[in-house]
């Protein structure tokens, strides 16, 4: 909203709305009503005691973003964050990134890639087996992961809060599978330290495969060595490791478990299967990170905050446990 639009709404002039923004001018209770009335906000929003400065952050996007869609990803990530540091303070909660010291992480080439993937997975004690949650895992280790609505372009943006902890926001609409590899493929930009001649890019997307599935699950899924690949081997692992066929036929092709040639058959099979822009067959169901979420019901449950304030920390109405009708 403008200035002029917001300030018709509650009953101001523009350069009343302008003060407010200044910290120039404090409104009255009945300013604040009306104001997060015509914003759609609850009126906790401003008490808040922590405030975040959104530093430039790393995109994913399939395309460049408008500079309007830019502010409101940036303004919806920065009131994230803020109810997520205000939460982790009513909980008396600190958590510290638990990420491999910078010289660990020096990567020149692929291979190397393949053996940080594979060392940080035995750091957060992960063993070979799917990761059901990797949200979880990434909060689980000191990185605040939060999922939030936005177009089709953006995917996943990375920045560090305070040059300290480190922050990656996901787009909601995003399948389970595109999430899960997103989150891992930002995990590789914050923990790789790329030098020449290696690409960042080529890094970053050889570090998500790995994460999510290690070299040595590639094989004992598929072998070593394959002439052909079934479309519907693929989909059962999509739904076995959480990561879509075509990213398995990536992996695939950099162990040379298939030759490009495979590779170039099978996506072209792959995109004849397509519908519209999805892969066959449903969906890998999308995930969402626990950690704030359980920080909110402990400090509801212990008395440290209202059902409102944890509405408005929470960003709407916390769900409830359904249960089903009729049964016994």
């Amino acid at each position: 909203m403008s200035q002029r639009d917001l300030g018709a709404a509650i009953g101001v002039s523009p350069m009343a709305i302008s003060k407010y923004e200044r910290g120039e001018v404090t409104p009255d209770s009945g300013t604040l009503i009306r104001l997060s009335e015509a914003l759609g906000i609850n009126i906790d929003f401003f008490f808040r005691q922590i405030r975040v400065t959104l530093s430039r952050p790393d995109y994913r996007c399939r395309r460049s973003l408008r500079k309007k869609e830019e502010d409101s990803i940036h303004a919806r990530v920065i009131d994230w964050l803020e109810r997520y540091l205000e939460v982790e303070m009513i909980a008396g909660i600190t958590t510290r990134p638990d990420l491999p010291p910078r010289e660990e992480s020096r990567v020149s080439t692929l291979e190397d890639v393949e053996t940080v993937a594979r060392k940080i997975r035995d750091k957060w004690s992960l063993g070979l087996d799917p990761i059901e949650n990797v949200m979880d895992v990434l909060e689980q280790h000191g990185i605040k992961v939060g999922v939030l609505e936005a177009s089709n372009s953006f995917d996943a943006l990375t920045f560090y809060h305070d040059d300290q902890t480190p922050v990656i926001a996901i787009n909601s609409s995003m399948t389970g599978d595109r999430q899960r590899y997103n989150c891992a493929h930002e995990l590789g930009h914050l923990i790789l330290q790329v030098e020449p001649p290696l690409d960042e890019e080529a890094a970053a997307h050889r570090f998500a495969g790995a994460f999510l599935v290690p070299r040595d699950m590639v094989w004992k899924e598929l072998g070593r060595k394959r002439s052909a690949i079934d479309l519907r081997e693929l989909y059962t692992l999509k739904h076995k490791y959480g990561m879509s066929m075509k990213a398995w036929i990536y992996r695939a092709r950099d162990l040379e478990v298939i030759t490009e040639k495979t590779e170039k058959g099978l996506y072209i099979r792959l995109n004849k299967a397509m519908i519209g822009k999805e892969e066959p067959g449903r969906e890998v169901k999308a995930e969402t990170p626990t950690h704030m979420y359980l920080l909110i019901l402990r400090a509801l449950n212990e008395k440290k905050i209202t059902q409102s304030r944890a509405r408005e920390l929470f960003g709407g109405d916390i769900p409830e446990i359904r249960t089903g009708s009729g049964g016994r």
